[in-house]
This record gives C-alpha cells, sequence and structure tokens, in this order.
C-alpha cells in the first residue's frame, strides 16, 4: 500500500502548529490489516511504498479508465452520527460505478481524508469501510492519502475524496455510439441520495426545525440520520453480469443533476421521454419533496429520485433486461424510451 499518509502544514514545530504525525501513523496502523485483505496476487511490493504497484494482465488491448469524486457534505451527516464506515462504502461504490460506465472493469481504489485534525479511529473506520466495499467488488485498495490541514478546514470538519481506475479491452468499452431512436432506458434503484443533493437535503432538515435523530412518518418511522447515511449503491457486478446476455449500448451513473443532467451523456446526441411513474422512489425523497416544499424540477435536477444508474439497451432485450437485473437483486425497470430530439423529457 502506498500511503504517504504524512501531514501537510508548515510551522516551526508541528506539533505546535497542529500537526501530529502520530496520529497519521496511528491512522495506518488501525487501517493496515483491512487494506491489505483487498489485495491479490496482483498487487506487487509491500505496503507502505511511494506508489502502489498493480500487475494488469490478461488483456490483448487494454484501456484504462479512470475517475476521481467526493461524497460531498454527506460527510457532516456521519461525522454527527459518528457512523463512519458507510463514508467508505459511499466513497468506493461512487467512483467504481463511474468506471463502469465505460465498460472498464474497476481494480484499483486510492483514497484521500483530510481535516483539520486527524480522528485516528474515524479515519480507520472510514477507510475499513472502503476496503469492505472494494472486497466485494474485486477491487485492490493500493493506496491512500491523509492530511491535517488546520486553517484549511475547522472544527470536526473533514473530506473524503477517491480514486479508482479500470481497465477494458478496447473493444468492449460502451461509449453511447450504439444508441439508436427507439431504445429502452433501463433504471437500476438507487438506495436513497446515494451522495448527492446533501446540501439542500440538510436544509430542509434545519429549516423544518428537525434533526438527523428524529423520526418521521414519511420516513416510515426511521431517523432522518438512518435515511440519510444510507450508503451509495454499486452496479458493478450486476451490470456485468448483464452484458454477458445482452449488448448494453450506453450507460449513465446519475448522480449529481439527476436524470436530466446525466442521461444525456451516454445518448451520443440523443434524447429520451421518461415515463416517471415507472419506478419505485425510495421514501427520502417524498420527504425532501413535502417537508422542504421543494419544486419537482428542482427534485429531478439535484436527486437521483430512486434510479442510481441507467442502462440502454435495443426495444427487443429490454424486458429481458430487467428481469436479469431484478432476478440479480437489483430491482430494475424499464423507464423510458431514446428519442432523436435532444434532452431529457418527463411524461
Amino acid at each position: 500500500m502506498s500511503d504517504g499518509r504524512t501531514s501537510r502544514t508548515g510551522g516551526a514545530s508541528y506539533e505546535a502548529a497542529g500537526v501530529s504525525i502520530e496520529r497519521g501513523e496511528r491512522s495506518v496502523e488501525l487501517m493496515r490489516s483491512a487494506v491489505e485483505r483487498t489485495h491479490g496476487e496482483r498487487v506487487l511490493g509491500a505496503a507502505g511504498g511511494f506508489a502502489g504497484l498493480y500487475a494488469l494482465s490478461g488483456y490483448r488491448e487494454p484501456v484504462l479508465a479512470s475517475t476521481i469524486d467526493g461524497v460531498g457534505t454527506k460527510v457532516t451527516v456521519a461525522s454527527a452520527l459518528g457512523r463512519y464506515a458507510s463514508l467508505g462504502h459511499d466513497i468506493v461504490n461512487h467512483c467504481a460505478n463511474d468506471v463502469l460506465t465505460s465498460g472498464a472493469r474497476p481494480l484499483v481504489f486510492l483514497d484521500y481524508l483530510a481535516s483539520s485534525r486527524l480522528d485516528p479511529e474515524a479515519v480507520a473506520e472510514v477507510v475499513r469501510g472502503a476496503a469492505e466495499a472494494c472486497e466485494e467488488l474485486g477491487v485492490a485498495l493500493i493506496g491512500g492519502e491523509t492530511a491535517e490541514m488546520p486553517g484549511v478546514y475547522s472544527g470536526g470538519e473533514f473530506d473524503v475524496v477517491g480514486v479508482c481506475v479500470g481497465a477494458a479491452e478496447r473493444g468492449d468499452l460502451v461509449d453511447g455510439s450504439g444508441v439508436e431512436p427507439g431504445d429502452a432506458v433501463i433504471g437500476l434503484a438507487s438506495s436513497g441520495l446515494h451522495t448527492n443533493g446533501y446540501t439542500l437535503a440538510r436544509k430542509v432538515v434545519s429549516d423544518a426545525g428537525l434533526s438527523l435523530t428524529d423520526t418521521h412518518e414519511l420516513l416510515g418511522g426511521r431517523t432522518v440520520g438512518e435515511v440519510y447515511a444510507e450508503p451509495h449503491r454499486s452496479y458493478v457486478n450486476e451490470v456485468f453480469a448483464l452484458r454477458e446476455e445482452v449488448e448494453v449500448r450506453g450507460m449513465a451513473h446519475v448522480t449529481g443533476g439527476g436524470l436530466p443532467g446525466n442521461l444525456p451523456r451516454c445518448l451520443n446526441g440523443l434524447g429520451a421521454r421518461l415515463d416517471a411513474s415507472s419506478w419505485d422512489e425510495p421514501a427520502v425523497f417524498g420527504f425532501i419533496r413535502s417537508v422542504g416544499g421543494v419544486a419537482e424540477g428542482e427534485m429531478r435536477r439535484v436527486f437521483n429520485l430512486g434510479v442510481g444508474f441507467c442502462v440502454v439497451v435495443s426495444e427487443g432485450d429490454a424486458e429481458r433486461a430487467t428481469d436479469l437485473l431484478s432476478g440479480s437483486g437489483c430491482a430494475a425497470w424499464r423507464i423510458g424510451t431514446v428519442t432523436r430530439e435532444a434532452g431529457v423529457e418527463f411524461g
């Protein structure tokens, strides 16, 4: 594992300036065993080097796919609840889904955690969660960085970022070039907010005078915090299984911007008409819409509204695709049709 997990704030004395090398080292020790469990024979060298090494083999004409992203202000929810492991799942699954949209299989992951003052136990919990998510996907967690930066972050503020790299045969890439008018758009169920829209979601709670520990009838009696902390779902295993049986022509990860902002990215200049009544919407969105008085257009523009990932297949493969996905344990629906006109319309 290539850590580089040293603090990066200057001063005559690191400790006096607010940075503790010891806290960083303790974080590494607490997470080391969980990280090393994600390593297989393709991870070369021992943990602690300056770069993570991964032997890429089995490809004739490999293409690397990479992405970087963060979990945004969901960190404030996790911090308030003292529930950090879910952030590790969030960042791995988010980044792995992004790589997946190209047709590549996620292979390696690196994390970055920054704070004004590191809490070694909390840092280790985030990374252990990331390691668990990596193990589920067959991804190697080969590196990371932690940084104490007082003056940049204050109080208990911190940030979580991840980088994922995958690979595919050039001929297996999915770029939307095969999408045609009349193709079917299949939506895969989200687990809730995933990692997007938390600034608005938290404001709705605050403006309503609620707290994360409050329950609400629109949430089925669950607490706001429990629902808001639901981890981001991964679609890697389900989609790769689908591609063994059905030609997938385009894929979109529904993150910030919702369906209108993300689905067109895989349609090669075409558009889509969606039936908003065709999928099941998690209760959290009805809660935000009702309690916050958020307009439907804004809901669609900010949140995934229950569709976390989309695949585009031929009309003739639509029913089989939804059956295969649902059979794999991920609810899926035919949510719309590709149109010649650019943009996304809701019917």
